[in-house]
């Protein structure tokens, strides 16, 4: 019990500093380019190597389950992992990091969300799944939450970003279409291989090619200690990996209901570190949408019934 505690604590560390460490990155590779350098960070680089290195960790994890169920997929089925790949490890992640170009680590982290309920609203629609009788109340209290926390960033930043807005949208319903897919796909007991490792694995080929042809190798090799240390170190394998690997870990020491349950705090690591680590002003409106935001997202996982672990998702 006190080892899942542990796990369950790094998972919450690792996948709430997602993207302040992303921001972190971005705001590193505007001052180089600015100051004459190349274009260091971009979401083809930081997101080829934690696809990569998450993926193949995954495959190898489950070499046995892939080489066990790949080989059996019918043409149906690989349509199915492909499009949980496409929308929640590539399309996703790109929109996730767009995002945060235009907007802070505090409003784009509340905006996302709303994958959670959107995500329960689709599987009630397309997989037949009961809501919780909380469910409206959840609804409620989280659009009270975000139009709260989303007027304090307005009036903070002077207005709105359009834009960032805009990229938001895309990648919660990315994020939606991924987790829908991740459950009915998780119905037919693939492992986490197939579902994770794979699709890493083949966004990692999308994101070299898109950044072969944009930027060409040397996008791959910007060997500043700041660049090493920060995609391939801290991205990559700390955040990304670590927080699949400790997800997993938690899972099967605690369950997936207080896993999932728990791990609504990521918001409030995103929010404290964005404002302690990056400056991020934080206002009476936005912590009380945030909190609101939290407790709407614990209600539905205590009043949901148990679902399928979520797919590594930025």
């Amino acid at each position: 019990m006190k080892a899942g505690a542990t796990l369950l604590a790094v998972y919450i560390l690792l996948r709430g500093s997602d993207g302040t460490v992303l921001k972190a990155l971005q705001q590193a590779g505007s001052l180089t380019h600015k100051a004459g350098g190349p274009e260091a960070i971009s979401f083809c680089n930081v997101f080829f190597f934690s696809s990569l290195i998450c993926g193949l960790a995954m495959v190898l994890i489950d070499r046995r389950g892939v080489t066990t169920s790949l080989p059996r997929l019918q043409p149906r089925d690989r349509l199915l992992l492909a499009l949980q790949g496409l929308s929640g490890f590539f399309l996703g992640p790109v929109a996730f990091f767009l995002t945060l170009d235009h907007l802070g680590v505090v409003e784009q982290t509340l905006l996302f969300s709303l994958t959670v309920p959107l995500t329960a609203l689709g599987a009630h629609w397309w997989l037949q799944e009961r809501l919780p009788r909380s469910f409206p109340i959840t609804c409620a209290v989280l659009s009270v939450g975000l139009l709260l926390s989303h007027h304090g960033a307005m009036a903070q930043a002077g207005g709105s970003d359009g834009l960032g807005l805009l990229w938001a949208l895309v990648g919660v319903m990315a994020f939606v279409a991924s987790g829908l897919l991740a459950r009915f796909n998780d119905q037919r007991g693939w492992g986490v291989g197939l579902t994770v490792g794979l699709n890493s694995l083949g966004a990692s080929v999308l994101f070299g090619l898109i950044a072969l042809i944009l930027f060409g190798p040397s996008h791959f090799f910007y060997l500043r200690l700041w660049w090493v240390a920060g995609v391939i170190a801290g991205y990559a394998t700390l955040i990304t990996l670590g927080s699949q690997w400790s997800l997993m870990a938690a899972y099967r020491q605690l369950g997936v209901v207080p896993v999932t349950l728990w791990a609504s705090l990521t918001i409030v690591v995103a929010l404290t570190e964005a404002h302690l680590l990056l400056h991020e002003p934080i206002s009476a409106p936005v912590v009380l949408g945030a909190g609101l935001i939290v407790a709407a997202i614990g209600l539905h996982q205590t009043t949901s019934r148990p679902g399928a672990p979520p797919a590594r998702q930025t």
